[in-house]
């Protein structure tokens, strides 16, 4: 089914959920958004969604994680479940012992984003049961909202009959592959809308085993200047921007969004890539090939890995350091799976800018490894703390 909004419509509301938590009152924010929308949209009783990852314990508009909308007039039979970002966000992609919680299917997402769903769940379940039959219900987010906003639309689709639409702008990676497969597979993939700027970081993180929804293929990449990551590439205005016909100030297509999207890393890439003899200096594309390689070798090693489900019981921290035993166990064998684990070690090595002695090594203890993956994590987690840092200290929606 075509999307009934155009990508300028639905960034322009990720945008305004943060312009309406900056209101005191909520008669302010209703003024703002009727003359906004021009009375297409309304909120609907108890509509702000409060989380429990801190903040002042009382209501108020400015403590809002987002809104609930109902469309009117020209938007009647749609309504809106907005998320916004805030600076937890960064807290939560520093935490080394991530836990993995489990979403309404069941399947495995990152704790932290999930239990600030839950909390949230009582406010939003009233007004989900209370829309009529029929009504297509669209889950929006940037940032941390994003990851909110996926989260809710699985929920909405797992326990509704609801039609279900989910959009999110430069949204964190949130759970492992049973969670992406799952949700694509229940939303349906052409009900799901992932935009993201080449050189925003946070959509890189948290990295692998997490990935992204939807798993098919179906994103929406934004040009963005330059190869390193940049604070300002992670704001929602620019995204905004993004989406928009400078010349006309017309929202561009969702097909002219889609066309811009880099074919996928085949197994003939990364292969290519491992063993080309370039240096891997540090950049996003680079950190982005690190990761199509880090999944190509450990599917590689699947014989020894077995199950990835028996991988993610507990922490992060312990999963990175069981594929560091992995990869090490398999580096001692003969053949060409141990010259795929040193190609990768050594690419990450020079990524990381360590001693010329460790780039040329051959020796992959797991010990070496392990201090190498945690190095990457490190490595990634800060690339996007600066990203979410700068955007606040620039007055930027996060």
């Amino acid at each position: 089914m075509a999307n009934p909004f155009t990508p300028k419509v639905v960034a322009g509301l990720c945008k305004d959920v943060y312009a309406l938590t900056k209101i005191d009152t909520l008669d302010e924010a209703k003024k703002v958004l009727n003359t906004r929308y021009q009375g297409n949209l309304q909120f609907a009783d108890n509509n702000m969604l409060v989380g429990k990852t801190g903040g002042p314990a009382f209501v108020k508009v400015k403590t809002a994680f987002g809104f609930v909308l109902v469309g009117q007039n020209q938007l009647a039979g749609h309504a809106f479940v907005l998320f916004r970002g805030t600076q937890y966000l960064a807290d939560w992609l520093t935490n080394f012992n991530m836990l993995f919680g489990r979403s309404e299917c069941g399947n495995r997402v990152h704790d932290g984003f999930n239990s600030s769903f839950k909390s949230m769940k009582p406010q939003i379940a009233p007004f989900i049961q209370g829309l009529p039959p029929g009504t297509k219900v669209h889950c929006l987010g940037h940032s941390l909202g994003g990851a909110l906003a996926t989260l809710a639309a699985e929920w909405i689709k797992q326990t509704t009959s609801f039609e279900v639409f989910l959009y999110s702008f430069g949204s964190p990676r949130v759970g492992l592959d049973d969670f992406s497969a799952g949700c694509t597979s229940l939303i349906g993939c052409d009900h799901v809308f992932r935009a993201y700027h080449k050189t925003d970081v946070v959509p890189c993180i948290p990295i692998w085993p997490f990935t992204h929804t939807p798993n098919e293929g179906r994103d929406y990449l934004l040009f963005s200047p330059g190869l390193l990551p940049g604070g300002k590439w992670h704001d929602m205005g620019e995204y905004v921007t993004s989406v928009t016909n400078g010349s006309s100030g017309k929202s561009l297509s969702w097909e002219k969004l889609y066309s811009n999207r880099k074919t996928d890393y085949s197994d003939v890439n990364v292969s290519a890539w491992l063993t080309d003899r370039g240096q891997c200096v540090y950049s996003l594309s680079n950190f982005q090939k690190i990761e199509h390689a880090f999944k190509f070798v450990i599917k590689k090693c699947l014989s020894v890995v077995g199950n990835m489900a028996s991988f993610a019981q507990s922490t992060y921290t312990t999963l990175m350091d069981r594929l560091a035993f992995v990869l090490a166990k398999n580096s001692l064998v003969e053949g060409s799976l141990s010259t795929w684990i040193t190609l990768l070690m050594k690419k990450i090595a020079q990524f990381l800018g360590l001693a010329k002695k460790l780039a040329d090594s051959d020796n992959w203890s797991e010990a070496v490894i392990r201090d190498l993956l945690r190095k990457l994590q490190v490595k990634a987690q800060t690339m996007a703390k600066q990203a979410l840092s700068h955007a606040l200290a620039d007055g930027r929606a996060l």
